[in-house]
């Protein structure tokens, strides 16, 4: 009967230990990946096939509107949500328009808007330039 107890004792601990707080509590990324060198490629007057190459496919494409493209990149630790960065592409004629990016709100606050002026280059005679 003692035997038993501490098989008891010893199956219940090890129970315990599984759930401990802290323990593989890991980041969960979910949506797109957002990389930064990506995001800031991005310029006015790119075509939609060059926005998808960058980025990926979006994560909706507004029902309303579907010249507007919607990435979301969300970082969860311990269930809750750490970080939101939502980036809206614009596109007027197929071609992107404006770009506006916020990072750690949610999607009912002001966006702010990237300048997608492009850049002065040489090589303006080849419309794959960027890739």
């Amino acid at each position: 009967m003692r035997l038993i107890s501490i098989h008891v004792l010893v199956a219940s601990l090890l129970l315990v230990g599984c759930s401990f707080p802290g323990v593989h509590k890991n980041p969960v990324k979910q949506g797109n990946q957002l990389i930064p060198e990506r995001v800031e490629r991005l310029e006015a007057g790119m075509t939609r096939d060059q926005v998808q190459f960058l980025l990926g496919s979006p994560i909706t494409v507004n029902t309303f509107n579907p010249n507007r493209w919607i990435y979301l990149e969300r970082i969860d630790f311990d269930g809750e949500v750490q970080q939101n960065t939502y980036l809206i592409v614009n596109f007027k004629n197929d071609l992107v328009s404006e770009i506006q990016r916020e990072s750690g709100g949610s999607p009912s606050d002001p966006l702010t808007k990237i300048d997608t002026t492009p850049p002065d280059r040489q090589d303006e005679g080849s419309w794959w330039w960027p890739f």
